[in-house]
């Protein structure tokens, strides 16, 4: 049986690399691991060209990456925000809609589910740091991207809590520097942190969700979060079957 196409977009990123679309192997080797096929989206300066690749998915995947911008939720930048990328802001915005619209499910990861929660109302805030009081450090050293740094605590009965189950705490690795504020219409919080970030979130049925942590980084060492992207796939292979 053919496997479940997953999209996700791949960008270009000039601080990084320069001149290439990239995406970490961790989003692929993931999508693979959990059964699916990985279809890379190039970000192009039109967004309306992902009506060539929405006919192609099954499912959608966004990935983490740059800040989202703040123009997109109404507010202006806050000083710690200093480098977006609009192309893929546009590009995964159109994704996202257009998956929605046709009820493929989505997943989003860090700056996906920002994205996410922009994308149907709700808002952001910019930087932890300053604009959050008691905040835990949320940004955890580029090198130790495997290690689980905080806990989180799941939201009884919630599609995470019977994804990751709730026998015992829940610890997860962390590198960002904004998060969701404002939760958009239809979404109900999934996951907080000690103090009372948003860690995850989901629309009322269950296709479409998110995580703030980096669980591509972690289900290779630790099982525990592989339903997250098994989630995705299962959904995916029930709309590829009903489209038959």
């Amino acid at each position: 049986m053919e496997k479940p196409v997953i999209g996700l977009a791949a960008a270009e990123n000039p601080k990084l690399l320069p001149g290439k679309h990239i995406v970490n192997t961790t989003y692929v080797s993931a999508i693979i691991a959990a059964g699916g096929t990985p279809l890379l989206i190039p970000v192009d300066p039109d967004a309306s060209r992902v009506q060539e690749y929405i006919p192609l998915l099954d499912g959608l995947l966004v990935p983490g990456g740059e800040d989202v911008s703040p123009l997109l939720y109404g507010q202006d930048p806050a000083p710690q925000v200093t480098y977006i990328n609009a192309d893929k802001d546009n590009m995964e915005l159109a994704l996202i809609q257009q998956a929605a619209e046709r009820k493929l499910p989505v997943f989003g990861i860090c700056r996906g589910m920002q994205l996410i929660n922009v994308c149907f109302g709700g808002t952001l805030c910019q930087d932890l740091p300053s604009q959050w009081p008691g905040a835990i450090c949320h940004a955890q050293d580029m090198s130790i991207r495997s290690s689980l740094t905080h806990h989180v605590t799941l939201t009884p009965d919630s599609l995470l809590s019977r994804l990751l189950g709730s026998d015992a705490p829940v610890y997860v690795n962390s590198y960002h520097h904004q998060a969701v504020s404002k939760v958009a219409p239809g979404f109900s919080i999934s996951a907080t942190a000690a103090d009372n970030v948003i860690e995850a979130m989901e629309n009322h049925t269950g296709d479409i969700y998110a995580v703030q942590w980096h669980p591509e980084e972690l289900v290779s060492v630790y099982p525990r979060f592989q339903p997250l992207f098994q989630h995705l796939v299962a959904l995916a292979a029930q709309r590829k079957a009903s489209k038959r």
